[in-house]
């Protein structure tokens, strides 16, 4: 009896350490730790306009796209941006793989991004995941 409760203990003590994921303060998504190579269909960051029956924040996202070039520009580099237009009132999806930059860079990149978006409510951002199937085109 001892070594079968003794073995249930130690399952549910696997299980759990097992279970622990990092997660976006903004989104409570979960993904995995920063990777320097990631498989081709993971982008590093993903910037999501949405729309609460109001249309997307078109302020934040002259902002973003402003970012991305003045981001760019200091660091000599062009950010890749594959935008996946997935709604009727513009929606859509700003996914970067962001091999261009070092690591330093995507984790300095990534947290300007959020600093400048934080005050939207029509703004989400995922690390580490696919890129949502829509109309896709490259705007860089």
């Amino acid at each position: 009896m001892n070594t079968i409760l003794g073995s249930l203990i130690l399952i549910a003590a696997l299980i759990a350490c097992s279970s622990v994921k990092k997660t976006d303060e903004h989104t409570g998504e979960s993904h995995p730790p920063a990777q320097t190579a990631l498989p081709d269909s993971i982008y590093r960051f993903t910037v999501s306009f949405i729309s609460i029956g109001s249309g997307i924040d078109h302020k934040a996202r002259e902002e973003f796209m402003g970012f991305i070039k003045q981001f760019g520009e200091q660091n000599s580099v062009t950010i890749r941006t594959e935008k996946s237009s997935w709604g009727r009132e513009g929606e859509s999806d700003y996914c970067m793989k962001l091999e261009e930059l070092t690591s330093e860079q995507q984790e300095q990149f990534i947290t300007a991004t959020k600093d400048i978006l934080k005050n939207s409510k029509r703004v989400r951002y995922r690390e580490n995941s696919i890129c949502r199937a829509g109309r896709r085109s490259d705007t860089k």
